[in-house]
């Protein structure tokens, strides 16, 4: 699972990604200080089994504090966008480019409304622009993806009308289209049996944009929050813009809250809305003191946090579950107890589950078996639920 971080230059992209994954990614207030793409791992919260066993879970990766585990997502922070970027303008065909494995984007919008459509400082700017010009360029990239060298490709499908599916998955097989999800669309927009030659400019864009909805679901971070104006502009935003989940953020909150917490000036959990103070005498207590008046406690938290949970369980429906080798200790084969937790999405099958840890588990695949439940036994077809811990039987040596 990879989530893109995409936005206009200067709306606090690089400092989310910061906050999100401690990285030391550079940060300005001026126009692409993002060049090249940077990478992260970020953590959200899942209820750990463990919470009701005697014994502490062994995590090979991220942690697990007090019954919940923190679970790794991959984050890209790239180039921010700029009206044009998919003509080229700005850094914009890098960045779509860096961005076509991405399965859901986090847009963050400067709700202050202190900076343009290309960054640079302004007043009272309609950040509801931000959200239009932004879609319709993520919609003309895959339009010009899609349409290249059309003509002569619907010349050669006269023939064989049937492969216009299959024609037009070839062409997005790099940005993780789904053939039966292109059927689908073609079908409701009746297009899977008309001639594509006679396609209208809007029968074009209108089928490009049912497909960036589906390829690239998105959530908006409404940065910035704690600003002058901004929450005036998140409410006109919300208002506006029904059909998506906004969230309101501050990343420099989050991110001062967790540096602090890792210089033990404070202790801090990322999604909470409190901290204890360890070193009162640090010269940055007064700012802590002023980020937990202002943001944490009428808030309730940062935002950024849970606008990473929020992506990853109800926007990509991601569920978490647990493999273990012995159902009886709950442990893998070195005796590690809980080692291990997956985020699937929801639906997943038990045999699909077990190709995820190995091909050779799926291709072999016997049973499963629910060691917290009963010791259940499942079948390939069963589909998994959110904190199962599941033993794979397979025929595999």
């Amino acid at each position: 699972m990879l989530i893109g971080i995409i936005g206009k230059p200067s709306s606090g992209k690089t400092t989310i990604l910061n906050a999100l994954c401690m990285t030391d990614a550079k940060m300005g207030n001026y126009p692409f200080t993002t060049i090249e793409p940077n990478r992260g791992v970020a953590y959200v919260r899942v209820k750990c089994p463990c919470s009701t066993l005697k014994e502490n879970c062994n995590p090979r990766s991220g942690v697990c504090i007090d019954g919940t585990r923190y679970v790794g997502v991959d984050i890209l922070d790239v180039a921010g966008l700029v009206p044009g970027a998919s003509e080229g303008k700005g850094m914009g065909n890098k960045f779509l480019d860096d961005l076509r494995r991405a399965d859901l984007f986090i847009h963050v919008v400067d709700s202050s409304g202190t900076t343009d459509a290309e960054g640079n400082l302004t007043e009272n700017y309609d950040i509801a622009e931000d959200i239009d010009w932004l879609a319709k360029e993520l919609t003309n990239w895959i339009v010009k993806i899609l349409y290249n060298d059309w003509d002569r490709l619907a010349k050669k499908l006269e023939s064989d009308r049937s492969k216009l599916a299959e024609t037009i998955h070839d062409k997005l097989s790099g940005l993780g289209a789904k053939l039966s999800d292109i059927k689908r669309l073609l079908n409701s927009n009746n297009l899977l049996n008309q001639d594509p030659r006679k396609w209208t400019d809007d029968d074009k864009f209108k089928f490009a944009e049912q497909l960036r909805l589906l390829l690239f679901p998105m959530i908006i971070a409404a940065n910035k929050m704690d600003m002058h104006n901004a929450e005036d502009n998140i409410t006109k935003l919300k208002n506006k813009y029904g059909e998506f989940i906004i969230i309101s953020t501050s990343g420099l909150a989050e991110l001062t809250l967790r540096k602090a917490n890792e210089t033990e000036i404070i202790q801090y959990f990322p999604g909470s809305n409190d901290f204890k103070i360890i070193n009162n005498n640090h010269k940055q207590v007064k700012v802590l003191q002023a980020i937990k008046e202002k943001i944490l406690q009428p808030r309730g938290s940062t935002g950024v946090t849970n606008l990473l949970e929020i992506a990853v369980f109800e926007l990509l429906e991601m569920i978490a579950v647990f493999p273990v080798e012995d159902g009886t200790h709950l442990t893998d084969h070195d005796g590690r107890i809980l080692p291990d937790v997956f985020l699937v999405e929801k639906g997943t099958t038990a045999k699909e589950f077990a190709g995820k840890i190995h091909s050779d588990l799926a291709k072999s695949f016997i049973h499963g078996i629910l060691p917290l439940n009963s010791n259940k036994r499942i079948a390939a077809n069963y589909e998994l639920e959110n904190e199962d811990v599941v033993k794979i039987v397979s025929a595999a040596k």
